[in-house]
């Protein structure tokens, strides 16, 4: 019993310190859980860190191929007003049962390093504007995830506020696998609503549209509970628009970020 209340009021008192340290600071902005990037960046000298749980359906043709990330992992330092540096490291797991038969692949996918430049603030009719572009690592990966090369992605970032409450987020880019030549174009377009200071939602379509194979299509929609200024935590789900993407996803996760 005793370790029970000392161990009850360690966390309650490790609470109360990181709210008293954390009050003073904006509130934390993450890239998670919908899949539209923010145009901002972190501030100048911080550290966020941004995970979360996926897991995700697809039934195509017989073959059920179920997907497992935990975590995924987002980590972002601001070097810059405007530019901040980012890491993203995913462990996953890969069944797939076709004819009775299971298989699973798993491990760690080929490390992501980056960088996210905020090229100009909303201004009237203008959007806020930010660029992002990373490149994956064949050989900072797991065995069985390695790909044959470098894999790349570039992103546009927007953002129009609608109203005080109310805004809009889109994003155009196009990527490599690192195993093909050809490239995936993709969008997202994400609606977001504050619900009060420390409650907000979306709504969102986004997509795929490899070079030379059928595009497929999404929508998701999630919470953010912002516990506190620098502590954030989420949930998301997303189902398929076309027959061909993936049944369904859910996504849980937190984002935190430590002071200048």
């Amino acid at each position: 019993m005793k370790k029970i209340v000392c161990t009850i009021l360690f966390v309650v008192s490790l609470f109360v310190f990181v709210k008293s340290s954390f009050a003073q600071v904006e509130p934390i902005s993450p890239d998670r859980p919908d899949q539209t990037e923010s145009p901002y960046v972190v501030p100048l000298k911080s550290f966020q860190f941004e995970a979360g749980f996926v897991y995700e359906k697809n039934s195509q043709n017989g073959t059920i191929v179920k997907n497992y990330s935990y975590p995924s992992v987002l980590m972002r330092y601001g070097v810059l007003n405007n530019l901040e540096l980012r890491m993203e490291v995913e462990n996953t797991n890969e069944t797939t049962e076709e004819n009775g038969l299971s298989t699973s692949k798993k491990g760690i996918n080929p490390v992501s390093l980056g960088f996210k430049l905020n090229a100009c603030d909303e201004k009237g009719l203008r959007p806020a504007v930010g660029f992002e572009i990373s490149f994956s690592l064949p050989n900072l990966a797991s065995k069985e995830r390695k790909n044959n090369f470098t894999g790349t992605s570039i992103l546009l970032a927007m953002q129009n506020s609608i109203t005080d409450k109310f805004s809009a987020g889109y994003n155009l880019g196009a990527s490599w696998d690192g195993n093909t030549a050809e490239p995936t174009f993709f969008y997202t377009l994400s609606l977001g609503y504050e619900f009060s200071k420390r409650v907000s939602g979306f709504a969102e379509v986004y997509g795929f549209m490899p070079e030379k194979t059928r595009a497929d299509h999404r929508f998701d929609f999630g919470l953010s509970f912002l516990a506190l200024n620098n502590l954030a935590f989420d949930a998301s789900a997303g189902l398929r628009i076309t027959d061909n993407a993936p049944d369904y996803f859910v996504n849980g996760g937190f984002s935190f970020r430590l002071p200048k």
